[in-house]
Formats: structure tokens, C-alpha cells, sequence
């Protein structure tokens, strides 16, 4: 049985899927122009990966693909954080933190943690096939509608790790399910990454425009309202 925390995780990337099955997008096997290591997840979705690699024994493979994490930045705010200063009328402008070299657990241009990819992947794709250089092409609201689940799985991670991909997944292998990484990685590495993470914040409100909730809403009520035991997701962010 998986963590209560996972459970709801899982529930918001099908109910997105769900969502998102009316736009015809460009992405097919082996398209990965995309998949590069500037990705951003929190905590939750890096413990989902943890658990795929170790129900499938790739502790080694898995460490080496950490290892070419290339250089990062410390970002100085969330998703959240962002949101919640433009909500206050700050002049902020999104960071660019991450490195855009591919992904390290690409093989022969398929991603090999597909199954428990992060939502920035799972929400990235284009209208028109991708060439190096040049922008996915998206609908507007489909972008703020991504957001926004980035916003409400950041604050259902709130309080623990937030950052590059590749920064929490080494800060997680100090976790005692974790532990058989500590022969395959060294000290100084799993702490380099972990300083260059911050911590999740919980939703201060959305950044969205009028004209776009009659796509978003619909998607934010499925999620809201989908039930995890007797209780809704709603209520649980809520702690209630």
C-alpha cells in the first residue's frame, strides 16, 4: 500500500492525464529534445522514482546516472514562493536554475523511469515536434493550468525538499530505505546536492486569468474532489 502522500500524488497525474487528452500533441517515442536535467521536483515525486529503482534492483545504474548531474544553481524560490510574491504585486521574474544537458536517465532517447517520471515531465510537450533551439508550442492555459498542479503538488510537499531533480533524488539516499546508495555515492556528494535545495511551500493562490478557468477549472475541481478513502484531496491539503 502506498503512502497516503503518494496515493494523492498519483491520483493528480491521471486526473492531469485525464484532463489533457483533448490536445493533440507532437511527442512520440523517442522525441526527448526536451529531457534535460533542468527539472524541478519535490520530494514526493523523487521518493516515487527511489521506489521504482529499488523494486527493479538498478541501485548502480541509478547512482551512475546521478553522477552526471551537471552544475546547478541554488534556486531562491518555489513554484509557491513565485506565486505567492507576484499575488503581492512583487516584480519577480522566474529563475533559471536548472542545466540543460539531457537527462542521465535517457537510453537510446527513452526515458528509463518513465513510469515514475515528475510532473514537469509529464505535463511538457508540444503541438509541433521540437528541434533543439526553438519552443514547445502550447496553449496558454495550458501552461497556467500546468502550474497549478505544480503549485499543489509543491504544497503537498510542503516542508521537505524542493529543487533540480537530480539534487533531491542524492539528498533522498540518506533515507534508511535508501541506504544500500550510501557504497555507490560519497558523502560530500549527497551533501553538495543537498545544500543547493530549498523547502516546499504551501499554496498561497493561483496566478490564473479569468478567461482561462473555463479550460482550468474543471481540472482543478476533479482534483479537489477525488476521493482518497472516505476523505477528499481537498480536505487533506487542508489537514483536515
Amino acid at each position: 500500500m502506498l503512502p497516503l502522500k503518494e496515493e494523492i500524488l498519483h491520483g493528480i497525474y491521471d486526473t492531469f492525464a485525464e484532463w489533457s487528452t483533448g490536445l493533440t500533441f507532437a511527442c512520440k517515442k523517442n522525441c526527448a529534445v526536451c529531457c534535460t536535467q533542468n527539472v524541478t521536483i519535490t520530494a514526493i515525486e523523487g521518493e516515487v522514482i527511489h521506489r521504482l529503482i529499488r523494486e527493479n534492483g538498478r541501485e548502480l545504474w541509478f547512482a551512475g546516472g546521478l553522477q552526471k548531474k551537471g552544475t546547478t544553481c541554488r534556486p531562491r524560490m518555489t513554484t509557491n514562493d513565485f506565486a505567492g510574491a507576484c499575488l503581492q504585486g512583487e516584480d519577480v521574474q522566474p529563475e533559471q536554475y536548472g542545466n540543460m544537458s539531457s537527462c542521465p536517465f535517457l537510453e537510446d532517447g527513452c526515458c528509463r523511469i518513465y513510469e515514475a517520471r515528475p510532473f514537469a515531465c509529464r505535463c511538457f510537450a508540444s503541438e509541433q515536434r521540437c528541434v533543439s533551439g526553438m519552443s514547445a508550442l502550447l496553449p496558454e492555459y495550458y501552461l497556467s493550468a500546468s502550474t497549478a498542479v505544480m503549485q499543489i503538488i509543491e504544497h503537498l510537499g510542503q516542508g521537505e525538499y524542493w529543487g533540480n531533480m537530480l539534487d533531491v533524488l542524492a539528498a533522498l539516499c540518506d533515507l534508511p530505505e535508501n541506504r544500500k546508495y550510501a557504497t555507490l555515492l560519497s558523502a560530500s556528494f549527497v551533501d553538495q546536492s543537498r545544500v543547493q535545495l530549498v523547502k516546499a511551500k504551501p499554496l498561497p493562490g493561483f496566478l490564473l486569468l479569468e478567461d482561462e478557468m473555463g479550460e482550468i477549472a474543471p481540472l482543478l475541481d476533479a482534483i479537489f474532489t477525488r476521493k482518497v478513502g472516505e476523505k477528499t484531496v481537498e480536505s487533506i491539503l487542508n489537514g483536515r
